[in-house]
């Protein structure tokens, strides 16, 4: 009774969103021929089974939104590297497609020349924000120069991305702290991994600090890799409830935002699970709570302007 319940719930959802492209997909990766020429330039093999080793570009996603009810995606860097001159790629991607909503790049923000390569990306009118990777956000918080930098974004609306484990997670609190105007969204769910089916206590603990912090949000990304187990990952709801409970609960309806992390999220199965499984997570919730965090939540957090969104 309960799954038959579950099912005509997300079928009520479904049935509003089947006709239009009701989804902001806010973490996709695409790269061109110029970055994947550095990364081999570099050593890094490429491998048919990695879509970071692969050209992929906005076209290559097309048939993937246009199944799945994806309105536009917000495009997120993959540069294993600090070559921010590659950011201009994906600019340009965004200007010659109605699938790109925006982008948030990759920088250095330690660097006196961030400012006018800033300029000059904030000029295109799809720049979203900036992504931090692990030790990047403890070396910015010790640098006065990226510091500063950090207050402009705050300033004007951008948006700082985190992929962080939870090694970083005092750096993260403390981001919150002293930018308390400053928007931060934690990339996959925290990096979330199960183990043996459960999730940590250590994990539960830095999502609910975080949460305390009204400017930081929650992205809901990546799930199927959340499993901790060999691919392919589980396909059912029940196996991730725990993390996404614990995530929901945490931030509320206004603070979570929905993203596939489409191609990677291919490497552990396939992307309509990922649509799938969230969807049947949010509607027993009802419909405007859905649309908040596979869409509003999104367009309100990034500052993504609608005429950049497919109808």
């Amino acid at each position: 009774m309960k799954s038959l319940l579950t099912l005509c719930l997300l079928g009520l959802v479904v049935a509003t969103s089947a006709d239009e492209l009701y989804i902001i997909d806010t973490h996709t990766h695409f790269k061109g021929e110029a970055q994947i020429k550095r990364q081999v330039e570099r050593g890094q093999k490429k491998d048919p089974k990695n879509t970071l080793t692969q050209v992929v570009t906005a076209e290559d996603y097309r048939e993937v939104a246009d199944r799945l009810n994806i309105a536009a995606t917000l495009v997120v860097e993959a540069i294993d590297h600090t070559d921010v001159d590659l950011n201009a790629w994906i600019f340009e991607q965004a200007k010659n497609s109605d699938l790109l909503c925006g982008y948030v790049a990759r920088e250095n923000l330690s660097d006196p020349e961030f400012a006018a390569r800033y300029e000059k990306w904030k000029a295109t009118g799809y720049l979203n924000g900036f992504r931090l990777r692990r030790e990047e956000l403890t070396r910015c918080l010790a640098d006065d120069l990226a510091r500063e930098n950090i207050a402009r974004l705050a300033r004007e609306d951008m948006v700082v991305d985190l992929l962080i484990t939870l090694d970083q997670h005092p750096d993260a609190l403390t981001l919150a702290r002293d930018y308390p105007n400053l928007k931060i969204v934690l990339n996959h769910a925290y990096s979330a991994r199960m183990t043996d089916g459960q999730i940590s206590d250590e994990w539960k603990t830095a999502v609910s600090e975080t949460s305390q912090h009204p400017n930081v949000y929650m992205k809901i990304s990546s799930i199927l890799n959340f499993a901790g187990v060999a691919k392919p990952a589980p396909n059912d709801l029940d196996h991730y409830r725990d993390i996404l409970d614990h995530c929901y609960d945490s931030f509320g309806e206004d603070r979570v935002i929905f993203g596939t992390n489409w191609g990677v999220c291919t490497h552990w199965g396939s992307v309509d699970n990922v649509v799938r499984i969230i969807e049947e997570f949010l509607a027993p919730k009802g419909e405007v709570i859905t649309r908040k965090a596979m869409r509003d939540n999104a367009m309100r957090v990034y500052g993504i302007s609608p005429e950049k969104v497919r109808r």
